[in-house]
């Protein structure tokens, strides 16, 4: 039985060194064959060469270097592919996600399920803004999308080698993963864990991130949105023919005219609006869909590193 801890890494050189000594200590201890997968995200910062100082001491560990940034979707992606495991833990690498968990999340998925992800109950540091920002977006995609979503889950999860598979056949490229589980289902359950405050550094995401990331997740996933709109513009277009009869007798049958300037004003107001926030909507369909069909590859590799590669590295510059 082999373990796989998949973990992306974007500019994490505060923290990457203490995940890494915590990780493979818990792993060590608790399982005989387990591999750790670090995904760097197109780091700018030391990240990169105190990974590989890790594995001149850990063999277990893989280094995969993407091209560039191309997201923390798709960095964890990419792990995925690369993950050999029967098992395979995805985890942040800045600790917020405690390594100490994972035999908890282990020996739950043992008892029948295919998916277990840590449960938020906890959230020190974070803005009151943030989390209830969060609770509405989990609360606006169950509605839209129709899946069941918990708003204390997050990518920090365990999952069986079927499921990884079943998440590896999907290929858009406007990925939101915590969608792509709802939508692939398996048998799920949680454990329920306090967040610990922020090692070191910030978060990578900032509020107009966030809001993309919650657009992604939803529209890629549903249609109601326009049916939305699509409903309330016919309900505008009964009242605006409603209005009209209205002032059509006004003139013709009362011949008592109103002059209703300002209300039309605003009423056309409002109608423009609706068919601007309808065309908005439409664009970000249209955009999604120009995305889906270039069909391009959701990321590249630079480079993978293991344990070996840095021996025959340091073999060549003997020589």
């Amino acid at each position: 039985m082999l373990i796989s801890v998949v973990a992306p890494m974007y500019n994490e050189a505060s923290a990457i060194n203490e995940y890494i000594t915590q990780t493979i200590t818990v792993l060590k201890k608790n399982y005989d064959a387990f591999e750790l997968i670090i995904v760097d995200d197109g780091s700018t910062d030391k990240s990169v060469n105190i990974v590989q100082h890790s594995m001149s001491v850990y063999a277990e560990i893989r280094l995969i270097i993407l091209s560039r940034n191309f997201g923390h979707e798709n960095a964890l992606t990419a792990g995925l592919v690369a993950a050999k495991g029967d098992f395979v833990v995805l985890m942040d690498s800045d600790l917020q996600n405690p390594p100490q968990l994972i035999p908890k999340l282990f020996k739950k998925l043992n008892e029948g399920f295919d998916v277990v992800y840590a449960a938020r109950t906890h959230r020190k540091g974070e803005s009151w803004l943030k989390k209830t920002s969060s609770y509405f977006f989990y609360w606006l995609a169950k509605k839209m999308t129709g899946f069941e979503l918990s708003a204390d889950a997050a990518d920090f999860r365990i999952l069986h080698r079927r499921v990884v598979d079943a998440l590896i056949l999907l290929k858009e490229n406007n990925r939101k993963l915590i969608m792509l589980y709802a939508f692939v289902g398996f048998n799920t359950a949680s454990v329920p864990y306090h967040v610990p405050p922020r090692f070191a550094g910030k978060s990578k995401y900032n509020y107009f991130q966030l809001i993309k990331t919650a657009l992604d997740a939803i529209l890629s996933f549903s249609t109601r949105p326009l049916w939305i709109i699509s409903i309330l513009s016919i309900i505008i277009s009964f009242l605006s023919a409603s209005y009209a009869g209205f002032i059509f007798l006004q003139h013709f049958i009362v011949n008592n005219l109103i002059d209703g300037v300002a209300s039309i004003l605003c009423f056309t107001a409002t109608m423009f609006s609706i068919l601007f926030l309808f065309l908005s909507l439409l664009s970000e369909y249209i955009g999604r869909i120009m995305t889906e069909t270039k069909s391009r590859p959701l990321y590249y590799i630079q480079r993978e590193i293991c344990h070996d590669d840095l021996n025959i590295d340091a073999n060549q510059k003997r020589e």
